[in-house]
């Protein structure tokens, strides 16, 4: 299994993670996603080198998740803070008490020159002029120029209600695709980083095996290796069990190849003679009954591949 193919297995939870966070959010999910992907892949690749690789590049991938371009939409939007009712004394305007006094003053005027208009409107224009009045049309302007004041005054005082407060605030959603396919680029090249560690590492054994005339293949090793982690699985159950570790083991022997198991008496002879090994040639794993799960393989005192065993509940 592939990096790649963990990563596109968890897809939509990982965009529903980073949807609609901050840059930091959205980089401590990208963490936790690489060492998910790690863990998994750890839990079923059984070559050391290529583990430790993985580990190592999913470090560096980690590192480099703050990096990602990752900027999207900016919107910059408006908000305005209007003040409560009762909240605090509001500062009355020069203007507004001015126009406001006039209109009073216009008003009282008003109500004069109307009563004067109609004391005298018996009286002829040479009566209303000899006392000293005013001409009748300007007191006919007052009610109008009064209502004027009044209007403006009202404007003014609605202005001062609603003033308010607007404060522009600019917000970058993240785009989540864009940070999915810089990952994924990221992963890519991780898998086939690790893809060259596994031909290194099968190159490395093809070369170790043909220095020893072993004339044993990797793959072949790995069959031999399978077939005898089944055949034990079945052993002290099915005759034909025995019969088939014994022909591996010769096929084996006729190399130079032994096949050993495990004990927990690590380089000690048993009963037969023959040397064992200790845990250090195999993959220890939890299990009811003690014993060898699969025989480790080697050629002259070096592990050719690993074994399998449990040391049991005691």
């Amino acid at each position: 299994m592939t990096l790649q193919t963990i990563f596109e297995q968890n897809r939509e939870h990982l965009l529903s993670a980073i949807s609609g966070t901050a840059a930091v959010a959205a980089t401590r999910a990208l963490n936790s996603e690489l060492d998910r992907i790690l863990y998994t892949f750890n839990d079923q690749e059984e070559n050391a080198r290529v583990r430790e690789a993985a580990g190592s590049m999913i470090q560096v991938a980690k590192a480099a998740c703050s990096l990602v371009d990752s900027d999207g939409e900016t919107k910059v939007y408006g908000r305005t803070d209007y003040s409560k009712p009762g909240s605090g004394k509001q500062k009355v305007s020069k203007g507004f008490l001015l126009l406001l006094i006039l209109g009073l003053i216009g008003a009282a005027a008003t109500v004069i020159g109307a009563q004067l208009i109609a004391s005298s409107a018996a009286a002829g224009s040479a009566d209303w002029q000899s006392a000293g009045l005013p001409p009748r049309y300007v007191l006919a302007l007052v009610p109008l120029l009064t209502v004027l004041l009044f209007f403006f005054a009202g404007t003014l005082f609605r202005r001062r209600k609603e003033t308010s407060k607007e404060t522009l605030h600019a917000e970058t959603t993240m785009d989540t695709s864009k940070i999915y396919n810089h990952l994924l680029a990221v992963i890519l090249v991780i898998d086939k980083q690790l893809e060259d560690v596994r031909n290194s590492v099968r190159q490395e054994e093809r070369e170790r095996l043909k220095d020893r005339g072993a004339g044993l293949d990797p793959a072949e090793l790995d069959l031999l290796s399978q077939l005898l982690e089944d055949a034990y699985g079945r052993k002290g159950r099915d005759e034909q069990a025995d019969e088939e570790i014994s022909q591996i083991k010769f096929y084996l022997h006729k190399k130079n190849i032994d096949v050993v198991d495990w004990s927990a008496d690590a380089g000690k002879a048993d009963a037969e003679g023959a040397i064992t090994q200790g845990s250090g040639w195999f993959d220890m794993i939890p299990a009811y009954t003690g014993g060898t799960i699969r025989p480790a393989i080697a050629a002259d005192g070096e592990l050719l591949k690993k074994g399998m065993a449990s040391a049991g509940k005691g």
